[in-house]
């Protein structure tokens, strides 16, 4: 090797050497945590934990600010390895003239190094490290990624760091939306924050950036009439608040992901709708002191946020948990969740859709169901139950479907807070018993109603369209689809439970349910919790699903707090919000005809005088036969009843009657006039054996019940009950064959009984008899069967 070539490396080495071991620039400041919509709009920010609003880096530049930050800062930066010797020789003179330093001549490329470095004194050794860690920069990095190194961490004045920080403080809009006068005047402020911070020195502001613009113009980046109205264009004031179009959310992820950006699905436009309703409506609420209510919407097809109102955005929200995000927040269901017993009832063939259900007076051990109205029809059909969302039946029908297997139906359509066993919940789980979010409630209607949508248009069931809200911006990868032979619930018992749901026709005590019986195309549903806390409300259209709620954050309970009068309110402003929406087309290929009784609703039996055909769920055909219609001996006139042994057989005629129990029959000739009862027994003979002439109401078979004791210390009596079909009727009651008393219309006594087993016997004037076994205990007895 030739002593010149060894000159030529050692002196390369001594040049190389420094720059490799200088530091490269790295940024460790905490970020802000940014909450965008799906086209870019900043829903809200939560600042940096240095006090700083730092926003996350872009990948991209965009065009007007690079054009004014490179004319302005470092014009030959796509040309130089890192530094400008001709910049840093003309900078030094100006200094050795001015005797301090006035210059830096520093590229954005050591300015980068600077930044990251804290923004050290300027000193001569400070600039050569500066120079060492650029050069190393642009070794190692593109010159792109440099730029974007900058954009995101120059300071813009005050607290405020980065481009798209400066731009949402100081004009109010994305940096990709600025004008060639705003990108002009923010690319002045990195240069000198503190003296042409916006707000102050105006005028200095203003030379700076009409100059930036003449050059711009120069360089022929715009037209002269873009340079007069750019000139003519106010300056950026002082920084402006940011946006806050969903606090909640934007609390959520400050929580879950801070310091990211995180780019969303909502709707921004239909964000700031649904806020503006449901602030609207607070205002109302507030007069019945009832603070807090919330709203999400998703879309069908995607399951995509498109609005979240955690709760009310109103000046003194804050001061009654407006901070409080409901949205995410676990409530008492109340009914809300008696859709989805509906519909696995439907699929399982355990009801059709306008079966039978009884409505009578119903006690559980430490569990005694009521309607709202407190009333009680004897009867009602399932489909009218759910749509009156009346509670007895839907106790009784959850009853005959099992609760444990209404828990594993819930959880698997995309219910997890149900983190107890069915025991823990019983019977109660269809009245509240349980809690859920709207989260949840919305996110799982929309998983029912893509379940619809996608087997109309496929044919088939997919495991992917059960799934919890979107509210992320998805990527573009493709998800694939899994066939579930066996779904939790089925098209065509979601499509039954919406045609239930449509036909909407709540109790008057329910006051203003009218008002919304205009809106065909929605299947909804109200809920309201035990003791008026929370008032629910949920309506889908094929393209999308609207879940409010509406109550107290701290759980206090307010008379007339329910969901139709608080709720279901808010979700028809939403609803015509949205505009009309078409309905759900029927999964034929998921029905059968099934040809029904007409009173009953039961699958017709031999004895049904009268039928009809419905659409119904395949297991219907499995369903029971109904158990109402039986065929009863009368005489000619068809006045008494008769049998073989009190009549020739030529003086009996055989009609179908439709027989209701006689719980049922009491309270449901109350509301039916045209209900005819059974003609009295002719003298002479026997009821029919397959005819239930009485009925305990209380206590029921096997019940085991707890006598609690008075403020003497005394058990307190217990008050049986029982319904007969002729009321007039003398009944002799009997404990543990102890004569007790007689009753005649009103069929109720009281009596005390000691802890232990007992049965209770009644027989009537006629002799028919009725026992019934119970067990008194000594403690409470937890609700269940």
């Amino acid at each position: 090797m030739n002593r010149k070539l060894k000159i030529i490396l050692l002196a390369a080495g001594v040049t190389i050497t420094p720059v490799l071991l200088s530091p490269l620039p790295r940024f460790r400041s905490p970020l802000s945590t940014v909450i965008e919509a799906r086209d870019g709009t900043l829903l809200g920010a939560r600042i940096a934990d240095d006090g700083q609003w730092r926003f996350p880096g872009r990948d991209e530049i965009p065009d007007k600010f690079e054009k004014a930050i490179l004319t302005f800062e470092d014009r030959w930066f796509y040309y130089h390895p890192g530094i400008n010797p001709v910049a840093i020789v003309r900078a030094f003179i100006h200094n050795f003239k001015a005797h301090r330093i006035v210059s830096g001549g520093s590229t954005i490329t050591m300015q980068v190094a600077r930044i990251s470095r804290g923004g050290k004194s300027r000193t001569y050794p400070e600039k050569i490290i500066e120079m060492l860690a650029a050069l190393k920069l642009e070794l190692f990095s593109s010159k792109n990624k440099i730029l974007l190194m900058y954009t995101t961490n120059a300071p813009f004045g005050g607290n405020t760091v980065g481009l798209e920080a400066a731009a949402w403080r100081y004009t109010g809009k994305s940096a990709s939306e600025l004008t060639w006068a705003e990108a002009s005047a923010l690319a002045i402020l990195p240069n000198s924050p503190a003296l042409v911070f916006p707000g102050r020195n105006q005028e200095i502001l203003r030379s700076k950036r009409n100059d930036l613009l003449r050059r711009l113009y120069e360089r022929e980046y715009f037209d002269s009439l873009t340079l007069i109205l750019s000139v003519d264009e106010p300056l950026p004031g002082e920084p402006k608040t940011l946006p806050s179009l969903a606090p909640h959310l934007t609390d959520y992820f400050f929580k879950k992901n801070k310091g990211a950006r995180i780019k969303t699905t909502i709707d921004p436009i239909l964000q700031q709708r649904v806020t503006e309703i449901i602030n609207t409506h607070q205002k109302d609420l507030e007069n019945n002191f009832i603070f807090n209510s919330a709203c999400l919407i998703v879309e069908v097809e995607t399951g995509n946020v498109l609005a979240y109102a955690g709760n009310s955005t109103l000046e003194d929200a804050i001061n009654h948990g407006g901070n409080v995000d409901i949205i995410r927040s676990l409530r008492s269901t109340g009914s809300i969740l008696k859709p989805i017993l509906y519909a696995g009832m439907l699929q399982s063939g355990d009801i059709l859709p306008n079966s039978l259900v009884a409505d009578i007076p119903t006690r559980f051990p430490g569990f005694s169901p009521k309607n709202f109205d407190q009333s009680f029809s004897g009867a009602v059909p399932a489909g009218s139950a759910l749509s009156q969302s009346l509670n007895v039946p839907a106790v009784k029908m959850l009853q005959k479907y099992n609760p444990e297997k209404f828990l594993d139906l819930l959880k698997k359509t995309g219910f997890t807070s149900f983190r107890n066993p069915a025991d823990y919940y019983g019977l109660s789980m269809i009245l509240g018993g349980g809690e859920i979010s709207l989260w949840e409630l919305t996110g799982t209607y929309a998983s029912l109603s893509r379940v619809l949508k996608r087997y109309n248009h496929e044919k088939k069931y997919f495991k992917n369209d059960y799934h919890p809200p979107v509210i992320i911006e998805p990527s573009d990868t493709v998800i694939k689809k899994v066939e579930e032979p066996v779904p939790p619930l089925s098209a065509s018992a979601i499509w039954l439970t919406y045609e239930a749901l449509q036909k909407v026709n709540r109790p008057e005590s329910e006051a203003g349910w009218q008002y919304f019986a205009s809106s065909p195309n929605l299947a909804w549903k109200t809920g309201t919790s035990f003791g008026f806390r929370d008032g629910w409300a949920v309506g889908t259209t094929p393209d999308y699903v609207a879940g409010v709620w509406t109550g107290n954050a701290d759980g206090e309970g307010r008379p007339g707090l329910t969901g139709t009068s608080a709720a279901a309110p808010i979700l028809f402003d939403i609803v015509s919000l949205m505009g009309s929406q078409t309905w759900f087309s029927s999964p034929d290929e998921d029905l059968t005809m099934i040809r029904v009784c007409s009173k009953s609703g039961f699958r017709a039996g031999a004895d049904c005088p009268e039928t009809v055909e419905i659409p119904a769920s395949i297991n219907g055909l499995r369903s029971e036969v109904c158990p109402y219609h039986k065929l009863i001996h009368l005489n000619l006139s068809k006045t008494l009843q008769v049998t073989s042994e009190c009549a020739s057989a030529n003086d009996i005629i055989n009609i179908p009657w439709f027989i209701l129990p006689p719980a049922m029959e009491y309270f449901y000739r109350q509301k039916h006039p045209e209900y005819k009862v059974l003609p009295p027994v002719s003298p002479g003979c026997s009821a029919g054996r397959n005819i239930q002439v009485m009925e305990f109401i209380y206590p029921t078979q096997g019940i085991k019940i707890f006598i609690p004791r008075d403020q003497e210390g005394k058990r307190t009596r217990i008050i049986p009950e029982v319904a007969h079909r002729n009321p007039s009727k003398k009944i002799f009651w009997h404990l543990d064959d102890s004569y007790v008393a007689t009753t005649r219309s009103i069929h109720q006594i009281n009596i005390q009984a000691e802890p232990g087993n007992h049965i209770l016997t009644v027989v009537d004037e006629d002799g028919n008899s009725l026992r019934c076994s119970f067990a008194i205990t000594g403690k409470p007895v937890d609700g269940g069967f």
